[in-house]
């Protein structure tokens, strides 16, 4: 039951929604693929090239213009992004 529910919410607030695809597995998969560092365009361009939700794209959006230098970096600020 608990899932029905989940998803009829998400379907009624975007944002919700859009959060809810910045799942950690999904973060590692194209952090995984990185040759770091790595600036703020090359994460969107690999998140693209990986076939990344829209949801994470928009995060990565929002992120700093500056180097990231490990997997930890990009994490902290997908976190950041989504407390926002």
């Amino acid at each position: 039951m608990k899932g029905m529910k989940e998803s009829a919410m998400g379907g009624m607030s975007k944002v919700a929604g859009s959060l809810q695809e910045l799942d950690p597995r999904i973060i590692e998969q194209i952090t995984s693929r990185i040759n770091f560092p790595a600036s703020k365009d090359s994460l969107i361009s690999q998140a693209k090239e990986s076939g990344a939700p829209q949801g994470i794209l928009d995060a990565l959006n929002q992120f700093e213009d500056k180097q990231y230098n490990s997997q930890e970096d990009v994490k902290s600020e997908f976190q950041k992004v989504q407390q926002k």
